[in-house]
């Protein structure tokens, strides 16, 4: 059984599921106001817009398949481990990059680096391959 890996899963996916609500909720009406401002012009406007609602829902989505992932993470599943290597990578990433570009490390956006680093240890460090785990069983 990986109890600690299972933790940091339902963790970092409640999490994500949590930020959502800040980030849809207030981000959203935020971008509104800038557009309304005149500080985003009216070409990109649009395409802001879109951007903030697919990043939105697909926080919300991201935070989902970590919480469906936890438990086969938790049997031992070496699919659902890789998918969870593969979101901590995309988390990593995105936090990284987001430091690059707006040349500060440790931004506000540096939180989905750590989120990361956790899904990748859970996924890694506190992970144990259970051969006996067949589709759920």
């Amino acid at each position: 059984m990986n109890k600690v890996a299972y933790y940091l899963m339902l963790f970092v996916g409640v999490l994500t599921c949590l930020q959502f609500i800040p980030h849809a909720f207030m981000g959203y009406p935020a971008v509104l106001e800038h557009i309304a401002k005149g500080e985003i012009q009216e070409p990109a406007a649009q395409g802001m817009q879109m951007i903030w609602v697919y990043s939105s829902t697909m926080m919300l989505l991201s935070g989902i398949w970590m919480l469906f992932l936890a438990k086969p993470i938790k049997n031992g599943d070496n699919r659902a481990r890789l998918q969870g290597v593969l979101l901590a990578i995309g988390l990593m990433i995105f936090g990284m990059m987001c430091g690059y570009i707006s040349q500060i490390v440790l931004n506000h956006l540096f939180f989905f680096t750590i989120e990361g680093i956790l899904l990748l240890l859970a996924n890694t460090v506190f992970f144990t391959i259970n051969p006996n785990y067949k589709n759920g069983q």
